[in-house]
């Protein structure tokens, strides 16, 4: 292996040295020095003639290579910006550093209006999708998770409490590239209490490098927070009420204060308000030589307080040393409260033999803190190191109060608990720590390596009594205690360059997990202990100068939930319950993706994903009318997404996108003691409209719909949404917004679910036609320089908290 290393890098740097060329580098911003990505830039001879384009990177900066000594000047161009024309200037040197290019937003006069255009809501870059929040009507006043379902690709299982990306589990979810550090139901209720005017934008990242961890099948999605653009003080009020049949409200303060040394940012955000949870759920299952025709209906209300706060400190060293210290916190309390009706008949045509009421009380309080101090120093020879400290705290308290009436009971049937009560306590404590180095080899080709360490403890604790009223029992075989601990080594080696016209990264990635669970009851031990390798590949060619194809390869893992590990027990009601599996094993996708964009915005891609240890939340029926929810390794998958996307100019006032997304795929699995081979054909289609309106006025109207889809065992209806939204702008920036979102009241989810010698059906409806009134005013000096956007070391653990 060292053999061949070093072969590699002497062959790299051989090649390196045969493509010295005269190159020209510069970066493309806003007047206030906030940097713009993905400009198109074009190199031009003075007599206007083309010579080269291309597209700023993520900080604003193009490169053109291969430039002949002459004279030349650049053109640069970007929706919702003037289009800029620099000064002619001489190339001469090996390397020609230019002075920024600076864009101005579009701004036309009518009379005593001005109409500005926008950003559209969603973007399609070369490697993520970006969805631009901060302007959106629809997106005020609402929720990241409300945000998050209205993203082409992007779904929220609600039945499941789980989010998929082009209709797989495993996505990893940051904030401001640091992990969320929570996954699942805890993954949606953060989201839920996470209040959407404090988000600048969303990124889909569907295949990322060796250099981020190699967990999440699924890809990326990092919401990113707003942040200002010089010196001093400013900050952005937020104020949202609304109602559906619940009324909510949402509020949001953020605030930024820099000088010439230091950099003092910090926002905070409430949301209250409460929703319903109406699940229908038929099943028709196996009881010995009977049948069993169960109906229940679970009706639900919830009232939530989610509060998020951060604050931190950038503390400017020098030039090119940078100190940081960032802080984030989330405080969720929720309860529910409501009743439960169950029967069950032994067919269709019987009498009902049982048949009860079940009054449920929840209660959870839970609390989210991530501490991180992160250095970063730049070398004189343009190298960078940087590297993270983090300190995660999860703990969430549970209790669940079961009381059933029984309304018939035939003599040979279960008799039913009259109480239960189910006590809950969950700590996951998360240590890592992490270093990167970067170092252009030279001006065509840099290099990037990495070292993480991660370690995971969770402790939980479950108690269970049960019993007639006042006279509760606690249930030794169902109370225990559950402690894991998992620890991740971790490196990497990443080259980027280019060789001609193409443009080459390729990585290596190792990661060594070893970790063990502890149950106590029934007595149990299990000890994993494994390494993996995780290379990937990113080819980019420009096929002219108005067209680019991608091509990309990576190999991922998903290690299970640290909850879907723990074997102990959460109930619905005495009919229904999850539990988890301590003999989950990680599963590993192959992921391949085709890439094909257009300067015009027209975007393509066709992805392919295999999955093998598949992991899948299915319903088991069991113990005669009972059922439960349970994570398995089924089997195998194979998967082709084709996603097509084109921006529609359809007047000067009005602008579409829209997005077609097509699945294939296949699955190979066992369930309930039978083989299974499934196959899906399915689509959605999402159209996003904006209308720039005289007066200040601004209107959206944005829609989705989904076919019929089956997955695995389960298989969907058609679904659709569409939400509709007004803005007016006074003086100030003083933004008024109105919006209503799922206008129709359509159903969150339905689905079917057919077994070896089971047939289940749901129906899931929820609180989602909400009609909204948001205020936002940004005060102070709106030109400070935002603060620092890092990516911290605990990234594959925070998905996982559940």
């Amino acid at each position: 292996m060292k053999t061949f290393t070093v072969i590699l890098v002497y062959s790299l740097i051989f090649s390196i040295k045969s493509l010295a060329q005269i190159t020209v580098k510069g970066r493309v911003q806003e007047p206030s020095g906030k940097c713009l990505s993905f400009v198109s830039v074009g190199l031009l001879n003075t007599d206007m003639s083309l010579v080269k384009a291309t597209v700023s990177d993520e900080q604003g900066v193009f490169v053109f290579d291969k430039i002949e000594v002459g004279k030349y000047l650049l053109t640069a161009t970007a929706v919702g910006y003037q289009k800029a024309v620099s000064a002619i200037f001489e190339v001469e040197n090996t390397t020609s550093e230019l002075v920024p290019l600076v864009l101005h937003e579009t701004i036309t006069a009518l009379g005593e209006v001005s109409v500005s255009t926008k950003k559209p809501f969603i973007e399609q870059a070369l490697d993520r999708t970006i969805v631009n929040v901060a302007n959106s009507i629809i997106g005020s006043g609402s929720t990241a998770l409300e945000v998050l379902t209205k993203i082409p690709g992007v779904t929220v299982d609600f039945q499941k409490e789980q989010v998929e990306l082009r209709g797989k589990e495993g996505v990893m979810v940051q904030i401001d590239g640091k992990q969320s550090y929570l996954s699942g139901a805890d993954l949606v209720g953060m989201l839920r209490a996470m209040a959407s005017d404090n988000i600048d934008k969303i990124e889909i990242i569907t295949n990322p490098s060796a250099k981020y961890d190699a967990a999440g099948n699924a890809g990326i999605i990092n919401i990113r927070l707003k942040k200002n653009t010089n010196l001093g003080t400013n900050g952005l009020l937020t104020l949202g009420l609304g109602s559906g049949v619940h009324f909510r409200s949402r509020s949001s303060l953020a605030l930024n204060h820099r000088t010439n040394k230091l950099n003092f940012f910090g926002n905070y955000s409430i949301n209250k308000g409460g929703n319903f949870f109406d699940l229908a759920l038929e099943r028709n299952q196996p009881d010995g030589n009977f049948r069993n025709i169960v109906a229940q209906h679970t009706h639900l209300v919830f009232n939530v307080l989610g509060q998020n706060a951060k604050a931190g400190v950038d503390y400017f060293i020098n030039k090119n040393t940078t100190l940081g210290i960032v802080w984030t916190g989330l405080w969720t309390t929720q309860n529910e409260a409501g009743l439960s009706s169950f029967n069950a008949r032994r067919n269709i045509e019987q009498p009902i033999y049982s048949e009860a009421s079940t009054q449920k009380t929840l209660d959870i309080i839970s609390q989210n803190q991530l501490a991180n101090i992160n250095f970063q120093h730049s070398f004189k020879n343009k190298s960078q190191l940087s590297a993270d400290v983090d300190y995660g705290y999860f703990e969430k308290n549970l209790g669940n109060s079961l009381k059933t009436s029984v309304i018939k009971q035939e003599s040979d049937a279960e008799k039913l608990i009259p109480e239960l009560l189910n006590q809950a306590k969950t700590s996951i404590e998360i240590k890592t720590f992490k270093v990167d180095y970067n170092i252009n080899l030279n001006k065509i080709w840099k290099f990037e390596t990495g070292i993480k360490y991660a370690n995971i403890i969770s402790k939980n604790e479950v108690k269970l009594e049960s019993g007639e009223a006042g006279n509760l029992i606690l249930d030794t075989n169902l109370s225990s205690n559950f402690e894991y601990q998992e620890r991740v080594n971790a490196g990497y080696v990443n080259f980027t360059g280019k060789i001609n016209k193409v443009d080459l990264q390729a990585g290596l990635r190792a990661e060594h997990t070893r970790s063990v669970g502890r149950l106590s009851v029934p007595n149990q031990t299990k000890v994993r202990d494994y390494l993996n390798w995780f290379p990937s590949v990113f080819i980019s060619k420009p096929l002219s100068d108005k067209q680019t194809l991608i091509f990309s390869y990576s190999y991922r893992i998903d290690r299970p939930n640290y909850q879907n590990i723990n074997p102990a027990r959460s109930f619905v009601d005495l009919f229904a319950y999850s539990v988890g599996n301590i003999d989950l094993k990680p599963q590993y996708t192959h992921a391949f993706e085709l890439r094909y964009a257009l300067k015009n915005g027209f975007f393509g891609s066709l992805a392919a994903n295999y999955i093998t240890g598949l992991i899948l939340s299915v319903n088991n029926v069991s113990e005669g009318n009972k059922m439960y929810r349970s994570s398995q390794n089924f089997g195998e998958s194979k998967g082709y997404i084709l996603t097509l996307g084109q921006p529609i100019s359809v007047h000067k006032s009005w602008q579409m996108q829209a997005t077609l997304l097509g699945y294939y795929t296949q699955f190979q699995f066992d369930f309930e003691g039978k083989s299974f081979s499934a196959a899906n054909i399915s689509s959605r289609l999402n159209l996003n409209n904006g209308f720039v309106l005289p007066r200040g006025w601004s209107a959206e109207l944005n829609g989705w719909v989904n076919s019929p889809s089956v997955f695995t065992i389960m298989e969907s209806p058609w679904l659709s949404n569409i939400d509709a939204g007004v803005q007016k702008t006074f003086a100030k920036k003083l933004k008024l917004k109105l919006s209503l979102q799922n206008a129709f009241n359509t159903a969150v989810a339905k689905n079917t679910m057919k077994g070896n010698y089971s047939l289940q059906t749901a129906r899931l409806l929820m609180d989602t036609r909400i009609l909204m009134l948001n205020v936002s005013y940004p005060f102070g000096n709106q030109q400070v320089k935002s603060a620092r956007q890092r990516r911290t070391g605990s990234e594959d653990e925070s998905k996982r908290v559940n």
